[in-house]
């Protein structure tokens, strides 16, 4: 990793992040229906962008580590799908809190974009099992092969209020019915995520890289001699018929950055971990 452009795109992340969130809560018209709760749109989606983004990328690399067997491939498909659910997490707890406002349910059990969207994460999060669990020299194979089925839900979630009726409205973006501010601070928040998600996602492949390296020195030496905790309000466990919409937009935003910041901890953490392992392998 090279530090300084690192930290130079993690300025830029921030900045455009800040920049992205205030226009979506304060800048964008307020939408005619739902008013501010509307705006959780600006985190919901663009949550679903990188995450999709990111599945399709571990199933591209899926697919190259059968062809070739390259450990870089692997480690990209490990850190695609991981990053992945953590934004598709956040898709999964702003959606029904949208939705607790809007359609007056935390989930409709017959919404196939709801439940092909939890299929989807439950695949992904069984694929980050799966690499934990299985033998070593069985891990990867197995998980490429489990990454390329899973993939094969992500269109059908993408295209699943164009095929059956669902809650959710149909497609906007992108289109007339949508009005062309919301749709260019959306495109901002889209790209702001994107920036983010590639930041995040770069940290953790040289993550995967080092610990390669370590499992690899692990075999080298041998051969010569995450429960993750998401805080939300009380006060969504009971809510009232009829509460001020801000709760709702202020609760999934914070469930949002609560989830993302939880996940960088996590990193950190893994991080020192790792480091206290490669010196102790140089030792």
């Amino acid at each position: 990793m090279k530090p300084k452009l690192f930290f130079l795109l993690a300025a830029i992340s921030a900045a455009l992040l800040v920049f992205s969130t205030y226009e979506g809560l304060y800048v964008a018209p307020t939408e005619q229906t739902m008013g501010d709760v509307q705006r959780i749109f600006y985190v919901h989606v663009p949550a679903a962008t990188v995450g999709f983004t990111l599945f399709f990328i571990n199933f591209v690399a899926s697919i190259l580590y059968l062809w070739k067997r390259s450990p870089k491939a692997d480690a990209l498909a490990a850190t695609a799908a991981e990053v992945g659910v953590v934004f598709c997490t956040v898709v999964l707890i702003t959606g029904p809190i949208w939705a607790r406002y809007a359609w007056g349910i935390w989930w409709a059990s017959w919404d196939m974009r709801l439940n092909t969207t939890l299929i989807l994460w439950l695949l992904y999060a069984s694929y980050l099992v799966l690499r934990r669990s299985s033998t070593a020299g069985s891990t990867s194979v197995l998980a490429s092969s489990l990454a390329i089925f899973a993939f094969l839900d992500v269109p059908i979630v993408y295209m699943a209020n164009r095929w059956f009726r669902t809650q959710h409205p149909s497609p906007m973006i992108a289109t007339p019915r949508l009005d062309h501010s919301m749709q260019n601070i959306l495109f901002l928040n889209m790209f702001a995520f994107m920036v983010f998600g590639a930041l995040i996602a770069w940290f953790r492949y040289e993550m995967e890289r080092t610990a390669q390296k370590i499992n690899a020195a692990h075999v080298r030496r041998a051969a010569s001699g995450g429960t993750a905790l998401l805080l939300l309000p009380a006060m969504f466990m009971a809510v009232p018929h009829r509460v001020n919409p801000m709760v709702y937009l202020w609760g999934a935003y914070l469930a949002a950055w609560g989830i993302y910041l939880a996940y960088l901890l996590f990193l950190f953490s893994k991080l020192v971990r790792l480091k206290n392992e490669e010196a102790e392998l140089r030792a």
